[in-house]
């Protein structure tokens, strides 16, 4: 029977494969923090100042408060996601491979194994980004799963920092020819705990905002980036910068992912509009790997922990990527979220 790779194999196989990363992560979690405990302490990081499904690496993990009600620790949930190097699958023809099998049965079982770690980084990145976008869209991150109790994070965003337009003040109620939206982006930014300088869209939002006469008068597409945000071949497709309104980068974002169902789903709601700061501080922190084998190896702080292993009955190979992230947002404030229609 072949063996298993260690982890130092696996891990050198995720660094030379294409790198996933969503808008909302690249941007505004510029910073990681690793931690040797099951918990996340935010205190500790920032002194003085198909989605891989939830999982629990023991039992259900359980947010912990101080008295005033402020969430200073968190017991991340476990994503792991985990599969069968099928050995019917490494007898298939890969996908480039001459029609005669121009590899091995042994090369074909790594670059099966090298596939599988693929989806599994795949998964757990739009997990990753739907956790951050949550964070930033909401003031609050909510993690549940079958084998996960319901627990809330919540950032402390405060209520007039999350906006919904309505009756003739929506943006499809008002005349396009004559209105300038100008002035709702000012009354806005007023709320913002700090300067703002990049304004993000769903598409919807977009054609709205797009549609009016100012707006096509002043929009600026001659000017470079201003924010940290650096643009991978994935995110090409998915963000659009679209210029400058004014002091304001306008983005427009069109990433998905798909739910539990297998239905689609866009990480910013429809008819959203995100006023954020140009360049923050927040961190994507992970919780300790809580598995015995990778203690047993010294691997305690990790981002990620791949392992493979044989089982006898039935006799198959599995494949298995653990993670434990939770964004931190240190000041919910600093941004502002308006649903215009």
């Amino acid at each position: 029977m072949s063996a298993g790779y260690s982890t130092t194999t696996l891990l050198g196989v995720k660094e030379i494969q294409p790198k996933f990363t969503g808008l909302f992560m690249a941007m505004f979690f510029p910073q990681v923090a690793t931690f040797s405990t099951e918990e996340v302490a935010f205190d500790k990081i920032r002194r003085g100042v198909r989605l891989a499904p939830f999982v629990a690496p023991m039992v259900s993990g359980k947010a912990r408060r101080e008295r005033g009600g402020t969430t200073t620790t968190f017991t991340p949930a476990y994503v792991k996601p985990t599969d069968v190097v099928r050995p019917n699958r490494l007898l298939k023809r890969l996908p480039g491979e001459a029609l005669n099998g121009s590899l091995s049965p042994a090369q074909r079982r790594d670059a099966v194994i090298a596939d599988i770690l693929n989806e599994h980084e795949q998964e757990i990145v739009h997990r990753e980004e739907w956790m951050c976008a949550q964070g930033v869209l909401t003031g609050e991150v909510i993690v549940e799963g079958e084998q996960y109790e319901r627990q809330v994070v919540d950032y402390g965003r405060s209520p007039a920092n999350q906006i919904a337009l309505v009756g003739a003040a929506k943006w499809n109620a008002v005349d396009a020819d004559t209105y300038d939206p100008s002035d709702d982006l000012e009354d806005w930014a007023v709320n913002a705990s700090g300067s703002t300088g990049v304004i993000i869209m769903d598409k919807l939002a977009w054609r709205l905002f797009s549609s009016f006469k100012m707006v096509k008068e002043k929009l600026d597409t001659r000017r470079g980036s201003t924010s940290q945000l650096e643009l991978g071949p994935q995110l090409e497709r998915q963000v659009m910068r679209k210029g400058f309104f004014g002091e304001y980068e306008i983005i427009v974002y069109t990433g998905q992912y798909e739910d539990s169902q297998g239905n689609k789903q866009n990480f910013m709601p429809d008819y959203t509009v995100l006023l954020a700061p140009s360049v923050t501080d927040n961190v994507m922190a992970y919780g300790g790997i809580q598995d015995a084998k990778a203690n047993a190896d010294g691997i305690v702080e990790a981002t990620r922990y791949p392992s493979n292993w044989f089982t006898d009955n039935p006799s198959v190979e599995w494949l298995q990527t653990q993670s434990a992230p939770l964004p931190v947002i240190f000041d919910a404030d600093a941004f502002v979220v308006i649903t215009v229609a």
